[in-house]
């Protein structure tokens, strides 16, 4: 289901932007940039390896589809902290990958200014802000889900081990202090 949705909102993007554009459905290449995908990948992958956290990344999507599986709280709290983190590094290399060619774009242009062409260089530059937020949306609901699981796993009144479930009358000591957010 989580799939099916992510799949029905990228339709309705690209009829967004098709229609936005008004160049008609030929508009959507230009929103298509390979080399600003790679790159936005080639930054986000080693970080999210450096930080320790690919695996609990993996695991989130398969936590974050299958809500029956039992899990522990701290693959949960992985799970969502890897998720969190995957967001951020998006938006870091997004805007550094936005950054760095359109200074360079400003500073070897400075003396002779063709507005019409540093205007092209600069759109071409906001690509990596529009697969940042792309992937930031993509990320955000399944960063939601694992919040859901957390939060429900912290306030039901049931242990689930080995698929044995055993009933208590008392909060779970590990869920911690309750927030007051």
């Amino acid at each position: 289901m989580y799939l099916l949705s992510i799949l029905v909102f990228l339709v309705l993007c690209i009829v967004f932007m098709i229609n936005v554009t008004g160049i008609g459905s030929t508009g959507i290449i230009y929103f298509i940039d390979m080399p600003t995908i790679i790159m936005l990948i080639m930054l986000v992958i080693p970080m999210i390896v450096i930080a320790g956290l690919l695996k609990d990344f993996n695991n989130a999507f398969r936590f974050g589809t299958k809500m029956k599986k039992p899990v522990k709280k701290a693959e949960l709290s992985r799970a969502l902290e890897a998720v969190s983190f995957a967001i951020k590094a998006f938006w870091t290399a997004g805007i550094f990958t936005f950054l760095v060619p359109t200074g360079s774009v400003l500073i070897k242009n400075s003396g002779n200014l063709n507005l019409s062409l540093t205007i092209s260089y600069i759109a071409v530059g906001l690509l990596p802000l529009c697969y940042a937020s792309a992937f930031a949306i993509v990320l955000l609901p399944l960063k939601s889900r694992l919040k859901v699981r957390l939060d429900a796993f912290c306030e039901e009144n049931i242990i689930v081990e080995d698929g044995a479930v055993q009933d208590t009358n008392q909060k779970r000591e590990d869920c911690g202090p309750e927030k007051t957010e």
